[in-house]
């Protein structure tokens, strides 16, 4: 009997028999401490148990996702990623009855493919693409209270639906034919997520949680809470770190972001003497040691330290140089961290020539082009 069919005879689905579990949340934990290769060996792992499932290659996926995550810079796991997102939705078509599958699985990897597109700066692509999560949605809505993992995927959508028609016009048309969102009600079920240690999504939840909070929702308070748990929960991570670290920054508590970041570009520079470096080399990337040193110079400038503010950003600028793709929207943030510094020191014309450039880029949001605060 093929795996598929033995698969859809089972009275538990395969995610929540306790063999399967077992693996694949030790995967889960895998990605987030960095471990990628142990990851890979628990997932073939899986593979050899129970034959090709989607499951297991939506994990996969997954797994080169968070790749890309950490380091934006580099197209390498692409082509890898998206051939797991296809396997994953041909085995969904072809053996898939259960509703955790159908509707889980379904809804989770289609919301990767949108991602996929986001994270390489195709906005417009992404929504358009979001439309196929509509079919999935009621299922969702239907087994969230009997399968946990679909308040995660629920919460997603209510939250972003809601963000993105408040915070961007432009998509006003495209999303008027999605069921409205609410951010209230996305954040609590992302919250009880990240709360329940048995649910698949716990750490997925505190990321996104952490992300919004820090970065949309403009809560550091409430985004220091889950970003040092991951960072402590995590500590190989530097994405969890970074982000604590900034969280630290935005309640003002500049020498904490600091001493918290800094371990992390002292490891960099020692394993990476001849930038750029990126991940499917080692655990060092550049283009986290950029947005690290970034972060750095904005601790000294707000403490008016200014000659080490500079010698931050120049760094910034110097490895941000070695790169040859960096996402726009970070990049642009960045821009004016430095120009704002440059500004404050009376260096007007460099201000105002890193908002030209920065404003000369088509694939920068308008709401980064804005004049500097003070």
């Amino acid at each position: 009997m093929c795996a598929c069919w033995a698969i859809a005879l089972a009275q538990t689905p395969l995610p929540y028999q306790s063999t399967y579990r077992t693996y694949a949340l030790e995967a889960l934990r895998a990605f987030y401490a960095m471990n990628f290769t142990h990851a890979e060996k628990l997932l073939n792992h899986l593979d050899s148990l129970y034959g090709p499932y989607a499951g297991t290659s939506y994990l996969k996926a997954l797994a080169y996702s968070w790749r890309i995550e950490l380091d934006p810079s580099t197209t390498w796991f692409d082509s890898f990623w998206e051939r797991e997102l296809k396997r994953t939705d041909s085995l969904l078509r072809c053996c898939a009855p259960h509703p955790l599958e159908k509707y889980f699985i379904g809804f989770a990897n289609k919301a990767l493919e949108v991602r996929r597109l986001y994270v390489r700066g195709e906005i417009m692509a992404s929504v358009w693409k979001a439309r196929e999560l509509l079919s999935l949605l009621d299922g969702i809505r239907k087994y969230a209270d009997t399968y946990p993992e679909m308040q995660f995927e629920l919460g997603l959508y209510e939250y972003y639906i809601d963000y993105f028609s408040k915070n961007y016009p432009i998509m006003r048309p495209l999303l008027y034919f999605f069921p409205k969102g609410n951010e209230t009600s996305g954040l609590a079920r992302l919250e009880r997520c990240a709360r329940d240690s048995l649910n698949y999504t716990q750490y997925e939840a505190a990321y996104f949680l952490g992300y919004i909070f820090l970065y949309q929702a403009k809560r550091p308070t409430k985004a220091l809470y889950w970003l040092e748990y991951l960072s402590k929960r995590f500590p190989e991570n530097p994405l969890f770190r970074r982000m604590w670290a900034e969280a630290l920054y935005q309640v003002g508590r500049y020498t904490d972001a600091r001493q918290a970041i800094l371990p992390w570009i002292e490891a960099y520079e020692r394993a990476c003497p001849h930038p750029p470096c990126y991940l499917i080399f080692g655990r060092y990337p550049t283009s986290e040691a950029v947005q690290a040193y970034g972060l750095l110079g904005m601790t000294f400038r707000e403490e008016k330290k200014y000659t080490e503010a500079q010698q931050a950003f120049q760094r910034m600028d110097a490895l941000l140089s070695t790169l040859g793709q960096f996402p726009a929207p970070t990049w642009a943030r960045l821009q004016r961290e430095a120009a704002l510094l440059e500004k404050r020191m009376g260096y007007i014309h460099a201000a105002e020539a890193r908002l030209r450039r920065l404003r000369a880029r088509e694939d920068v949001p308008s709401y980064l082009k804005g004049e500097l605060p003070d």
